[in-house]
């Protein structure tokens, strides 16, 4: 690392301090014209004008959090209706979020037009994108169905990514980072400039190193790019080589309130006489924390079983006490980790054909491999394994898979005085290998039974999806170009074809007739076509037409309908029901917005109607895994509210707020009895939709004042059911945090090449709230002492930390 920034910081001086006579010819229109062609590789998949609720995140506000060291979705949370969390607690490596409560696998999500999302998982990791902040000009996050895009299907919005437009000047930039839980963030970029009028190489590198939050979360993740970009007159080719890298702790567990066996829920802990309605106290994740379990991780440790007649043994301060787990030699399991690599590659043509024509063209390959080990404790080897006994012991898992996705994205843009359409294409195909493999078992027959010659598999499967689409979108103007109403109409069709087969054995076991444990079987071989139609109209009215950027009302008026294929799991963890069907939503937009010279506001209402919606049934597979079913009818309805006022030129506010409600209108729930397979089933009318909080909301204030900036942010999220009952008891309080930032840019002119300086310190939650964003829950009835009214349960908890601080220092040349 150390030698990387050393030779990074000399190529910097170097090139910033001597220009090429090729350079000195730059003019502003040619920078201008720089700008225009990289903003036609994004024209495929923005909104443009089709009324699309949208926020746009400029280059200068991702180079501000670019170098906080978390994750992008965090700065996205800022967003009306948009949420995020991670699970080491700090906002680094394994990061999650959710667009109106739609997760990760229904955002589809591109950068310079070429899908990222991953085929089978439909995700995106954001883990393998450490810094990608640093690398980016623009990013447009819609809501809803949104815009036609490239790759999976949107269900709950939409994230375009621009990378930034390569600097025609030499320079570059130092960052570093330092705070809390030994977090540190280092990087740099640099371009050479112009080189003989015609070409331009720079590139980029950013590494986060953590000790996390919650215990055994310290990791390592950062990403590189390097770029070739050739310019002409009215074109421009480029080429983008984007890698990433991760070696992060994991907690995907949450901070769990037991241990495998038994919970500690309020009114669920066991005392030896299979009651399971002890008191506790325990209800939310600050009950766990002032219980001394606030930083707990099950994959790293477990609570420690009393010897004095109490089920876990607790401190001399009435904490509970946990232990490491331990290998058959003594020493610690060091900790579960997931270790992926990943390089997209890009090669890119982007053409300004006319003044009114421009296309872009970009084929793609994407390499990825990674893996996780885990320990497993006391587990039964065929049940779990497949192994020829079924005894408990302790096992490592190495579970892996390997990924090549290559392809092609173009479009074709025409805009006049009255139509702007766009007509474009996007074709890949993925090739992946799941395995799996037992590395240590504990038991000494059986290590030597089935490690005596290195690992050994025990699954194994290839997977192949073809994502066909084209498209045509556009608006049209009704009204006379010089009039200060404007109308449009706008319509958007998209044909969509998947093909997805996955051949092989998973890991997933059932007991044959035999006794023994056999791998389930995948042989899934699905084929869908899809056609999402989008119309609306739209209405711009600008009282002076020449102060059209001053003063000026929007309306829109919006019909959607989108489909998505299931994902891997959804077939997986079915194995013994019929496949998963495709999942189709309609969505109705209605928008309003207003902006002057000082203010603006923007109003969205929507009513999103769900068919097939897939869903946690609450019924468990043979080995303990949740359901899902395709639920008939539910919707997410809303309004979203954001607003910003410029007091004067020291001071700035602005907010937003989603409000909405989300409903399953029919929904029967499978409930375990008695410990035993047998499921009760429970009939709902209208119950709240899992993981939807009816209430997200965002304050900031900024102050500016010549070189010193400081914004101070306040978040509020209400209440999240973790289940589908709509109860209180499994579900997550509402929270609120509150962050500050202090920036300070000073300009240099007498220290060449270095030509600003700018010192930050970012706190992160001032008030030192102890709560959790996200997690899961088990339930159960049992007939003496559990009714489905008052059930055992128990809750992982997905926390963020308590109070930190970072402090920032960026040199740019």
């Amino acid at each position: 690392m150390k030698k990387i920034l050393f030779g990074l910081t000399a190529f910097i001086a170097m090139n910033a301090t001597a220009q090429n006579a090729g350079d000195l010819k730059r003019t502003p229109n040619d920078s201008i014209k720089l700008l225009q062609l990289q903003g036609v590789t994004v024209d495929g998949v923005r909104s443009r004008t089709t009324g699309t609720p949208h926020v746009y995140l400029s280059e200068k506000t991702l180079s501000n959090f670019s170098n906080s060291g978390q994750e992008l979705p965090f700065l996205f949370a800022r967003t009306p209706g948009v949420m995020a969390w991670s699970e080491n607690g700090l906002g680094t490596g394994t990061t999650y979020m959710r667009i109106r409560g739609a997760g990760d696998s229904r955002i589809n999500v591109t950068i310079d037009g070429v899908p990222l999302n991953s085929p089978e998982d439909q995700c995106v990791f954001w883990a393998n994108m450490n810094s990608y902040a640093s690398l980016l000009n623009s990013v447009e996050i819609q809501r809803g169905v949104g815009s036609s895009t490239n790759g999976d299907g949107a269900f709950g919005g939409a994230i375009s990514l621009q990378t930034k437009a390569p600097s025609r000047k030499a320079g570059g930039e130092l960052s570093a980072s330092y705070g809390a839980y030994n977090t540190y963030n280092l990087g740099g970029n640099f371009s050479t400039g112009l080189l003989w009028n015609h070409l331009i190489f720079d590139g980029a590198y950013h590494e986060t190193n953590t000790d996390g939050f919650i215990h055994g979360t310290d990791g390592r993740s950062g990403s590189y790019y390097g770029g070739l970009t050739w310019l002409g007159d009215d074109f421009m080719i480029r080429y983008k080589n984007i890698g990433n890298f991760e070696k992060t702790g994991q907690a995907w567990n949450g901070v769990t309130a037991g241990d495998n066996d038994y919970s500690i829920m309020d009114g669920c802990l066991d005392d030896g006489s299979w009651s399971y309605n002890l008191p506790t106290g325990i209800k939310t994740y600050e009950d766990l924390y002032n219980a001394g379990l606030g930083r707990y991780n099950t994959l790293y440790e477990t609570l420690t079983y009393g010897s004095n007649g109490n089920l876990f043994e607790k401190d001399a301060n009435g904490n509970y006490v946990t232990h490491r787990w331990e290998m058959a030699d003594g020493s610690y399991w060091p900790r579960t980790t997931d270790n992926f690599w990943q390089n997209h590659n890009i090669l890119s043509l982007s053409l300004q054909l006319s003044d009114k024509w421009s296309a872009s063209a970009s084929l793609h390959y994407t390499h990825g491999y990674g893996y996780y080990n885990e320990f497993r404790y006391h587990k039964k080897a065929g049940e779990k394994f497949g192994l020829s006994t079924n005894t408990k012991t302790d096992f490592v898992r190495k579970k892996g898979l390997e990924q090549d996705a290559y392809g092609l994205v173009g479009h074709l843009r025409y805009n006049d005085s009255r139509w702007n359409v766009v007509g474009g294409l996007s074709v890949q195909q993925f090739k992946g290998n799941h395995f799996g493999y037992i590395t240590y078992i504990k038991d000494e027959a059986l290590r030597t039974q089935y490690l005596a010659n290195g690992d050994h598999k025990y699954y194994d499967s290839d997977a192949k999806k073809f994502d066909g689409s084209i498209y045509v979108k556009g608006d049209y103007q009704l009204t006379n170009d010089w009039a200060a109403d404007e109308w449009y109409l706008t319509g958007d069709v998209q044909y969509r074809r998947v093909n997805y087969k996955t051949d092989g054995i998973n890991d997933r076991f059932v007991q044959g007739t035999d006794g023994l444990w056999h791998n389930q079987t995948l042989d899934i071989d699905e084929k869908y076509n899809f056609v999402n139609p989008k119309v609306g109209i739209k209405w711009h009215y600008s009282p002076f037409k020449k102060l059209i950027d001053m003063y000026s009302h929007t309306a829109f008026a919006t019909v959607a309908i989108s489909h998505r294929e299931p994902e891997r799991n959804n077939f997986t963890d079915n194995y013994k029901y019929p496949n998963p069907k495709a999942e189709q939503v309609i969505d109705y937009e209605l928008g309003y917005s207003y902006k002057a010279p000082n203010f603006y506001f923007d109003a969205t209402l929507y009513y999103m109607d769900f068919k097939d919606q897939l869903v946690q049934t609450g019924e468990l597979s043979d080995i303990g895994e949740k359901l899902t079913t395709n639920i008939a009818k539910s919707y997410r309805a809303g309004i979203e509210l954001s607003a910003g006022w410029n007091i004067c030129k020291l001071l700035s506010v602005e907010g937003n707020a989603a409000l909405s409600q989300n409903k399953i209108k029919d929904f029967d729930e499978k409930v375990e009895k008695d410990w035993t397979k047998n499921a009760a089933t429970f009939h709902y009318d209208n119950s709240t939709l899992a993981y939807s909080p009816s209430a997200i909301l965002n304050g900031m204030i900024h102050f500016n004042y010549e070189g010193f900036q400081a914004t101070w942010h306040t978040n509020y999220v209400s209440r999240q059911y973790l289940d589908n009952t709509e109860n209180k008891d499994r579900s997550l309080p509402a929270f609120s945090f509150s962050d500050l930032k202090l920036t300070y840019t000073s300009k240099v002119t007498k220290v060449s090449p270095l030509h600003e300086v700018v010192l930050g310190l970012q706190f992160n939650n001032l008030f030192d709230a102890h709560y959790a964003t996200s997690g899961w829950v088990y339930s159960a009835i049992l007939s003496d002492t559990h009714p489905n009214e008052n059930r055992y349960y128990q809750i992982g908890f997905v926390p963020m930390a308590g109070r930190t601080a970072m402090a920032n220092l960026t040199l740019k040349f």
